[in-house]
């Protein structure tokens, strides 16, 4: 039986120099959970199963929950669910050598989530059934968990059998490129795409133990790759700032970890950077590591314009958006809200001027967290209600332009 508890975190003496941890030699690529074949998925539920047999799902479940309002509210959010979904795709390499987390780009769907291929029978499940909202398919069908109690894996979108709308890639597309500081960029981020993901499933990925939910890693792989987009974006790779688990954010922090799933003492600045020390992965509709580790003194960049730094892993829809936003909206709504792009040439939708149907309606409100989400996570409901204002602003304004969304 293998009971092992990932693969052991070297200390970089130097990880603190200029000069930062080395390059990783082999550097494994997690790719869009869309590209994943059938094979893809049964290989990933074969995995799954052997990591419940021998309670590894129970003590991910267990140490998040513990953890919880440690991780949760503050900018160490970012650099511990690196570190713990890294932890998870080490253990489970254990298992099969080949096995890497894939990421959800849950905007691809964000007009209609539950018909997303993700959610199907083949992938990671659909709604669940019964009373209980029991999942009965996908990876982890019919799966019986013990934390903390005895109960099946439970799904339960927040419409019934649908999900509402979540937040379109050009919400995200605006935070990427507006959001200056690594604290304004993680409220934004856990606000909105983090939160309406997790309560439009609902179920097992409502409670403190979501990471139970393989839903839970792929879901935050992406969020990771956001961050990652970000760091890019403002050549940014090691801010961190505001407010961490223990008081002022600083790189030196220990990040939080739980006796069942240990991290070694791991610092936030030994994830900082993908493809250095331990981190050894990417992202396939990513930028790659940096040829060289950066200075932890070096002052923020000013945005770079680049059409990557969308909130779509679509390469080709992010060509369309970036295009869209430059001949929709004037310079200075540009400069406030997409400042990577430059230019601008705002045009006003007029009453009479017919709206294309399908992708190219009007993009929808973003939902607001509950109540109950807001109060499980402490989170400063006002700061909350501050962060849906400003995406519903940036949805009103795309839809008062010509912008037509590719999405």
């Amino acid at each position: 039986m293998k009971l092992g508890v990932g693969l052991a975190f070297i200390a970089m003496a130097a990880l603190g120099s200029a000069q930062g941890p080395p390059r990783c030699s082999d550097i494994r690529v997690r790719r869009n959970a869309a590209s994943l074949s059938a094979q893809d998925w049964q290989s990933i539920s074969n995995v799954l199963r052997q990591m419940h047999d021998d309670g590894v799902l129970s003590r991910f479940g267990a140490s998040h929950d513990r953890l919880f309002n440690r991780v949760h509210g503050n900018t160490c959010f970012f650099p511990f669910h690196r570190r713990y979904v890294l932890e998870f795709e080490n253990i489970a390499r254990q298992y099969d050598s080949n096995f890497v987390v894939p990421y959800w780009d849950a905007t691809e769907s964000f007009r209609n989530p539950a018909a997303d291929p993700i959610l199907s029978s083949t992938a990671l499940g659909t709604n669940g059934q019964g009373n209980d909202h029991c999942l009965a398919n996908g990876v982890q069908g019919e799966m019986q968990l013990s934390y903390p109690s005895q109960h099946c894996l439970r799904r339960n979108y927040d419409q019934g059998n649908t999900i509402g709308p979540w937040y379109s890639p050009e919400i995200i597309s605006s935070y990427i490129q507006s959001d200056t500081s690594l604290a304004t960029f993680r409220e934004n981020i856990e606000y909105s795409i983090h939160g309406a993901v997790h309560l439009g499933m609902g179920g097992e990925m409502n409670t403190g133990y979501a990471a139970q939910d393989f839903s839970f890693m792929v879901h935050h792989a992406n969020l990771d790759r956001l961050w990652w987009d970000w760091q890019n974006a403002h050549n940014s790779f090691l801010m961190y700032d505001g407010t961490g688990s223990n008081g002022p954010a600083s790189l030196s922090d220990i990040i939080p970890e739980d006796s069942s799933v240990p991290f070694n003492g791991d610092t936030v600045e030994s994830v900082m950077v993908l493809g250095y020390g331990n981190v050894c992965y990417t992202y396939d509709s990513s930028t790659g590591p940096p040829q060289s580790y950066p200075s932890n003194n070096a002052a923020p960049q000013n945005q770079q314009q680049s059409n990557s730094f969308s909130g779509s892993s679509n390469t080709a829809n992010r060509a369309l958006e970036s295009e869209g936003l430059r001949n929709s909206l004037g310079s200075d709504v540009i400069s406030r809200l997409f400042p990577g792009l430059g230019g601008g040439n705002m045009r006003k939708r007029s009453e009479s001027q017919t709206k294309p149907t399908n992708c190219g309606d009007p993009i929808p409100f973003p939902p607001r967290l509950t109540p109950e989400w807001i109060a499980m996570h402490k989170y400063d409901p006002d700061r909350v209600e501050k962060a849906h204002r400003y995406a519903c602003e940036i949805v009103e304004t795309l839809n008062n332009s010509t912008y037509i969304s590719p999405y």
